[in-house]
């Protein structure tokens, strides 16, 4: 699995990276300790996060992670000295794995480096080109990396982005295989190497002092045209993507390969975006690894100290049944120990005694009673005992905790972990106001009270537009937005249905009512002479074209967007919709209830990891707003 960026993803990012020219730097922060986060804002975009990992990789990333409670030092002194600045360049130096950002404010102009080879650094470097603040301090046999310093790069290699024909003749005069000298010499790397020579049909196991002028030839043309849109810097024609081999990603790629021809992929709209989900994904599995690795340290450590405690345990138990038999062998044998004590006589105050047909070796004390030395070995018993007993006890407590650890899974820091932001999905216009697209595509927009039907009409609709009106008081104003194409039959009766469903008519509890349209030309603000129209009225004047139509709605989740929409009850609409209510007038259940009860059905019918996003879909504000005037009763409930 790739673990860093190579020369050729970071020309494709830096490409991309263009986009971030004129973006303001509002903060920074460090992410453990290779990781620095740039807080940007665009103009256009808002809010942007830039990551640079040293010797890493460099992305803009959408994954979210909580800010460091103490900021570092570093990060301190890039938001003192970069803050407020403006990107003015940012590129990559000599198609090596090093980035240039330069930052221009009003006081000064510096420039962030970012090392991405093995070793690497972020430096931070003034107009002089003199060293203000690296992430850390590091001296090299050609370099010092330190504050006054001279900013010194590692030792570059040839570009073969720039390079002409006649260079790379010299440069192929080496006795060396035709593969390392595209890999080291020119910093292609082993995997694009072999794409080159692939490509250019060259035979890999050539020296390159062996290739012929037309196979060098080959070999350069080959270069510019895999590379061509990192040299005319056209980000449109790379093919983002990540390499899946046994449902792991392997790897994250700007251009489609031979090598992985056959392979599973999975593209991604930029260069960005792909390595972004690669390298955040990796660490995220680095970041439980770990968490993994604590989890099993720490149950190892109490599986150790379980194994003392049973190995204890079987101790005391062992010494608590030897006291207790030698203090019953010597009630067992109490007149031949005796005899056989005054025999021996007392010469020492204790004796130790094995008696005839056992092992067991008997410590008594002459001065007292054998009575008392059968008490001793007892009490030494009730000794062990007690220490058995604390050892099972604290055995338990051991079990337990691995029991506890077992149980809890991994424990993974917050501010480690890091977290998709949500993407905030940008509302169109008509998502205002009550809509539906009709069964042929044409969208229809529903004014909720006066304001939004004069909203409605004098923004949004046009001439050639539709509007549709129905005769009872307080009807919303519902325009089709044709264009002045024509509609179906199908789509008319549809958009009749709904305007019919959210005016009084419902309220009143008529299953069936009229509507008419006209054309927008035919509809005014302007009335008669001497007369007045209220707010959220018009003026209709000319031929109009009447419908009949039945009250109906369904509310539910649409199969295409995974939108909640409300829309007309007609079998057309009905099969654009997954899981669905279908409402009618009438009925006793207040509007509040009703909608509850709608969101109890759509998120009891979802499944599994998909019912958290049915609940943030489906939620009972969203369904209040499509539920028409008066009271409804549920007609019936659909899973697809």
């Amino acid at each position: 699995m790739k673990e860093s960026m190579s020369s050729v993803d970071i020309a494709a990012i830096v490409t991309e990276l263009q986009e971030l020219l004129g973006a303001r730097v509002v903060k920074a922060y460090q992410q453990g300790k290779e990781e620095i986060r740039l807080k940007l804002h665009e103009k256009d975009k808002g809010s942007v996060d830039l990551i640079i990992e040293a010797g890493r990789r460099i992305h803009i990333t959408k994954y979210k992670r909580p800010s460091p409670r103490f900021p570092s030092n570093f990060s301190m002194f890039l938001r003192k000295h970069l803050g407020g600045g403006r990107i003015f360049q940012i590129r990559q130096l000599d198609f090596d794995r090093i980035i240039e950002i330069t930052v221009e404010r009003w006081d000064k102009k510096l420039s962030l480096i970012a090392e991405l080879l093995p070793r690497g650094n972020v430096v931070v470097v003034d107009e002089n080109g003199e060293i203000v603040q690296p992430l850390r301090r590091k001296s090299f046999a050609s370099r010092k990396i330190k504050v006054g310093e001279k900013y010194e790069r590692p030792p570059s290699r040839k570009n073969p982005l720039e390079m002409n024909e006649q260079e790379l003749m010299n440069l192929c005069k080496q006795d060396k295989d035709v593969v390392r000298v595209l890999a080291s010499e020119l910093n292609l790397g082993g995997l694009y190497a072999e794409e080159v020579y692939e490509k250019a049909g060259v035979n890999k196991k050539k020296k390159a002092n062996e290739l012929t002028e037309n196979e060098i030839k080959a070999i350069h043309t080959t270069i510019l045209a895999i590379f061509e849109p990192i040299v005319t810097n056209d980000k449109s024609r790379l093919r983002a993507h990540i390499e899946i081999e046994n449902k792991e990603k392997v790897d994250v790629l700007p251009f489609e390969l031979s090598k992985y021809e056959n392979k599973e992929k999975v593209f991604f709209s930029s260069f960005n975006d792909a390595a972004d989900d690669f390298f955040t994904t990796q660490i995220a599995e680095e970041i439980e690894e770990r968490a993994i690795d604590e989890r099993e340290k720490e149950i190892e450590k109490y599986n150790r100290i379980l194994k003392e405690q049973l190995d204890a345990l079987h101790k005391f138990k062992i010494k608590e049944e030897e006291s207790i038999n030698k203090g019953e062998l010597i009630y067992a044998r109490y007149t031949e120990i005796e005899n056989t004590l005054q025999e021996m006589g007392k010469t020492r105050k204790v004796i130790t005694l094995t008696l005839p047909n056992t092992e067991v070796q008997l410590e008594l004390d002459t001065s007292v009673s054998l009575h008392k030395n059968a008490g001793a070995y007892y009490e030494k018993a009730k000794i062990f005992r007690k220490k058995r007993e604390g050892v099972e006890r604290a055995i338990e407590g051991t079990k337990k905790k691995i029991k506890a650890e077992k149980e809890k899974g991994i424990s993974i820091e917050k501010e480690l972990m890091p977290e998709r932001k949500p993407v905030k999905k940008k509302e169109e216009w008509y998502e205002k106001f009550r809509w539906f697209e009709t069964s042929d595509g044409v969208l229809v927009v529903v004014g909720k009270d006066a304001t939004s039907n004069e909203i409605l009409v004098k923004k949004y609709m046009g001439a050639d537009d539709l509007f549709f009106h129905t005769q009872a008081e307080g009807a919303p104003a519902v325009i089709a937005k044709t264009g002045g194409r024509e509609v179906s039959e199908d789509g008319l009766k549809e958009i009749a249905q709904f305007a019919a469903s959210y005016s009084n008519l419902w309220k009143y509890g008529f299953y069936e009512g009229e509507c008419y349209c006209v054309t927008g030309e035919q509809v005014s603000k302007t009335p008669p002479s001497g007369e007045y129209i209220k707010k959220g009225s018009f003026v209709v004047r000319g031929k109009r074209k009447y419908f009949k139509a039945a009250l109906g709605l369904c509310i539910g989740i649409e199969k295409a967007g995974k939108r909640l929409v409300a829309c007309p009850s007609s079998d057309l609409q009905r099969n654009k919709l997954d899981n669905f209510v279908e409402l009618e007038p009438g009925g006793d259940v207040g509007k509040n209830e009703l909608s509850k009860e709608i969101v109890r059905f759509f998120v009891d019918g979802a499944k599994g990891e998909e019912r958290e996003e049915i609940k943030r879909i489906a939620t009972q504000d969203k369904i209040l707003s499509f539920l028409p005037p008066g009271k409804s009763r549920i007609k019936g409930v659909y899973l697809l």
